[in-house]
């Protein structure tokens, strides 16, 4: 049923394109770019930028690189993929302040580490459409992701 991905005319591919989800830390938005290449059958580096939005006082800019290690269906239209990688994350924490007229942002820079998994769809020979889930544990900013994307695959 699922087997590592023959050669396809997927092979050699890269993809650029948008993604938006949640996120479980300050249970807020996310929405960024990502980039996928391929380097043989089955393997692809993904690195990726997320903004999370303020919410509860937080926010944060998001830099991904993951791997990921890709599964067929009997199909060259949908696969699964495990992913694993590394993240660096600039959060922001914003007290409430009474004093409005001092910035009292405390600005947090934290490295961690991605696993987590994904399935994608090829709509046709150049859009692709991704659902992914990821847990990045880091020290006290640990949080959980979900998201969908369009990409264009070239």
């Amino acid at each position: 049923m699922c087997a590592p991905l023959a050669a396809s005319s997927q092979t050699d591919r890269s993809t650029f394109g948008v993604q938006t989800g949640y996120t479980s830390k300050n249970s807020s938005a996310i929405a960024g770019l990502f980039f996928q290449q391929r380097l043989d059958e089955t393997l692809r580096i993904a690195p990726e930028v997320g903004c999370v939005f303020r919410h509860q006082n937080l926010d944060a800019l998001t830099v991904d690189i993951n791997m990921h290690y890709i599964f067929d269906f009997d199909t060259s239209n949908i696969a699964i993929y495990p992913l694993a990688g590394l993240d660096f994350s600039a959060w922001s924490v914003h007290p409430f302040s009474l004093d409005t007229d001092k910035d009292v942002t405390t600005r947090k820079s934290k490295l961690g580490l991605n696993l987590g998994a994904g399935f994608e769809y090829l709509a046709s020979p150049t859009l692709k459409l991704k659902a992914e889930w990821k847990y990045t544990l880091t020290t006290h900013f640990s949080t959980c992701v979900v998201s969908a994307g369009i990409g264009y695959m070239f």
